[in-house]
C-alpha cells in the first residue's frame, strides 16, 4: 500500500470504529499468505474495558483489486458475525467495516499463537502434550462448525449458493491447469480418478471454512481463542474441510519442509476424535483425503509457477516440488486402493 492509502485507510477505520477513536499505528503483519493483514494501534476503543491503546486486526482487499473471491473481505466479515455466537466455534468479533479506500473490516486481535505444527517445527518447538490438546481441540472444533446452520445471505438477499462435489473438484482443477504440468507431475491423473470416484454426498451441505488447520487456530496454551482466515469459506460437503485438515497432520507429505511431530495424533485418531464429538457422519474418507491432497498440490503448484515467472517473488516455493509429488503420488494411491 502507498503512504496515502494507508493514512486513507487510517481516517476510515476509526471512523468506522466510532467517535473518539483514533488509530496511532498502522503496520502490515508480514508472513502471512492469505490476503493484506493489517495491526493496527487504536485509543478510545474500550473493548477491553480499560482506556489506553489496543490492538486490533484489520483485514483489508488489496489495492487495484476487484474486492471479489478471496478478496471480498465484507464476505468474510459477514460469515465471522454469523457464526461468533455459534457453540464449539471461536472467532475474533468483527468490529467494524468499511469500503474506503478499499474494502475494509477491523476485528478484535486473538491472544495467543498460530502455529501449523508439522510445517513450523524447525523454528517453533511445541511440547507433545500441547500438540495433542491443539489437534483434539481442533478437530472438536470442526465437528462444531460443521453443526452451524445459519449462513448469511449475499448483499443481494440470495442464499449463500451450494457447491457439490463436481464444482469443488472443477474449482482446484482450474487451479491446477494454471500451473505448469512439469510441476504438477500426475496431476490430471489424480484429478481424473477424483472424478471417477465422486461419491454420492450421503451428508447435507455444511458451513465449511475451506482453509481448516491447526495454523489457522490461534491458540493461548491449549485453549483456541481464534479461527481466522475465512477467504474461502463456503456451503458443501463436510469432506472437504476434514479431508484438508488431515493433508496437514501428515508429516510424511512434506518432504523436506515438515518434520515429524511428538503428540501429533494420526489422521484416523483425529478422523474419529471428529465423529465423536458430533461432526457429521460420511464415508468414502479415503476420497476426501485424496481430494486435499489434489487441492494441496494444485495450489503449490500455482503458487510455485507464480514465483518463477517473477509475479510474486517467493523463494520458499522452491522447496516445494518433492511435497508436491508426494502429495499427488499418495492422492492416487488412495483412490486406486479404493477400486480394488
Amino acid at each position: 500500500m502507498t503512504p496515502d492509502l494507508f493514512s486513507g485507510l487510517a481516517t476510515s477505520i476509526a471512523q468506522a470504529l466510532g467517535d473518539g477513536v483514533r488509530v496511532t499505528g498502522l503496520v502490515t503483519l508480514e508472513g502471512g499468505r492469505s490476503g493484506v493483514t493489517l495491526l493496527a494501534d487504536v485509543d478510545g476503543l474500550g473493548t477491553s474495558g480499560m482506556a489506553g491503546t489496543e490492538q486490533v486486526v484489520v483485514k483489508a482487499a488489496p489495492a487495484g483489486r476487484s474486492p471479489v473471491g478471496r478478496h471480498d473481505v465484507l464476505r468474510q466479515a459477514r460469515i465471522l458475525t454469523a457464526v461468533a455466537s455459534s457453540e464449539g466455534v471461536v472467532v475474533p468479533a468483527v468490529l467494524a467495516t468499511g469500503t474506503v479506500p478499499v474494502h475494509f473490516y477491523v476485528m478484535t486481535r486473538s491472544a495467543g499463537e498460530a502455529v501449523e505444527p508439522v510445517l513450523d517445527a524447525a523454528r517453533v518447538h511445541l511440547p507433545a502434550q500441547l500438540v495433542t490438546d491443539r489437534a483434539i481441540q481442533a478437530a472438536r472444533m470442526l465437528a462444531a462448525l460443521h453443526r452451524v446452520t445459519d449462513f448469511p445471505d449475499t448483499p443481494e438477499g440470495e442464499p449463500e449458493p451450494e457447491a457439490d462435489l463436481q464444482l469443488e473438484l472443477e474449482r482446484w482443477r482450474a487451479t491446477g491447469a494454471a500451473a505448469d504440468p512439469q510441476i504438477l507431475v500426475g496431476g490430471e491423473r489424480l484429478a481424473t480418478l477424483l472424478e471417477a470416484q465422486i461419491p454420492s454426498p450421503h451428508a447435507p451441505s455444511v458451513l465449511v471454512h475451506g482453509d481448516f488447520r491447526l495454523g489457522n487456530l490461534v491458540y493461548d496454551g491449549p485453549t483456541p481463542t481464534g479461527l481466522i482466515d475465512w477467504e474461502i469459506w463456503g456451503r458443501t460437503h463436510p469432506g472437504i474441510d476434514l479431508g484438508w485438515f488431515l493433508v496437514f497432520c501428515d508429516p510424511d507429505l512434506f518432504p523436506g519442509i515438515g518434520e515429524r511431530v511428538a503428540g501429533l495424533p494420526s489422521s484416523a485418531e483425529l478422523a474419529q476424535c471428529y465423529r465423536d464429538a458430533g461432526g457429521r457422519q460420511f464415508g468414502n474418507l479415503e476420497w476426501f483425503e485424496a481430494f486435499g491432497r489434489f487441492k494441496m498440490a494444485a495450489i503449490m503448484a500455482h503458487n510455485l509457477r507464480r514465483h518463477r515467472e517473477g509475479r510474486h517473488h517467493d523463494p520458499f516455493q522452491e522447496k516445494l516440488p518433492p511435497t508436491i509429488a508426494r502429495l499427488v503420488e499418495t492422492g492416487i494411491e488412495k483412490l486406486e486402493s479404493m477400486e480394488h
